[in-house]
């Protein structure tokens, strides 16, 4: 942790899901899937983000049904509109979160990525890795893709692998890795002709040759998502955050595109009837859950 003066507490547990190193380990379907366990137990949970590649008039921004991603940034439209929950987006974490407790009474805070905010103080830290590319050469920005020394490991409350972790991910890690996730395939969306709300369907287009989209961290795990559900893909990898044109995805007529539910909310304004989104779910085992819960009990009992 930095060594500058600590943060005032907030009067409720912020919850930081991030990762050590750059590029995509898995961290946004991670804090999808604890907004909706929280909200099937009754809290009010809340997201706040950065809001990379978006730029709102004012902060803090909240994100609704109708913004735009250039404003909100497309993690964050996406995050509303697969949980429901309210998204507050700013520069300054601690003023989103704020808001979010001032204006939507919310008693959880979750953090999409900022370990290394340390303006925002937090009462509990996630740190995701992926487990095949690990932490890459084990360098420091710029010689490798590490935002912080791998010592930082040592000090966050849990350490969770983006899929089965290699030998050397294990090795990296120095047996720190507490659990493991995996992306699995949930439900399909097309986006309605209001172009703000999905339509949510159980399934998706025949399988088959299809263009799969992805302007995310790893592209590579996308594809091999619809590779295991049977689809023949022609891969159209983008840069991460990547502003589409209706022309960019223009291909070869009626062959299905299939893109993630982040570039999805980007392309809504241009939608095509043979255009889908995959979204996927995040599965943790039931002790994952069992610590986080923990976490909330001494929390409201170190309140009273």
């Amino acid at each position: 942790m930095s060594s500058r003066t600590p943060p005032e507490p907030l009067s409720v547990p912020v919850i930081v899901i991030g990762n050590i190193t750059v590029g995509g380990a898995g961290k946004t379907p991670l804090v999808a899937e604890l907004a909706r366990w929280l909200k099937e137990r009754g809290r009010n949970p809340g997201i706040i983000s950065r809001g990379y590649g978006g730029r709102a008039e004012k902060y803090p921004y909240q994100v609704t049904a109708q913004s735009h991603p250039l404003e909100s940034g497309d993690e964050p439209l996406m995050l509303h509109l697969i949980t429901g929950v309210p998204v507050m987006v700013s520069p300054n974490r601690t003023e989103a979160a704020q808001a979010l407790i001032d204006y939507h009474q919310c008693d959880v805070i979750l953090s999409d990525d900022g370990l290394q905010h340390y303006s925002l103080w937090r009462s509990y830290e996630i740190c995701v890795v992926d487990g095949h590319r690990g932490l890459g050469n084990g360098h420091m920005l710029p010689r490798g893709p590490l935002r912080e020394p791998v010592t930082r490991l040592q000090s966050v409350d849990m350490l969770v692998s983006n899929g089965e972790p290699e030998a050397k991910v294990r090795d990296q890690c120095g047996g720190l890795l507490e659990f493991e996730m995996t992306l699995e395939p949930s439900c399909w969306h097309q986006f309605n002709l209001d172009q703000t709300s999905t339509l949510r369907l159980p399934s998706g287009p025949e399988v088959g040759p299809c263009h799969g989209v992805a302007a995310i961290g790893n592209p590579k795990r996308f594809f091999r998502s619809l590779q295991a559900l049977g689809f023949e893909v022609t891969e159209q990898p983008f840069d991460d955050h990547h502003q589409f044109s209706p022309q960019e995805l223009h291909f070869d007529g009626e062959t299905p595109v299939i893109m993630t539910m982040k570039d999805a909310v980007k392309c809504r304004d241009f939608w095509e009837s043979h255009w889908w989104a995959l979204e996927v779910r995040a599965k943790l085992p039931d002790l994952f859950y069992q610590k986080v819960h923990k976490h909330l009990q001494q929390f409201s009992e170190n309140e009273k």
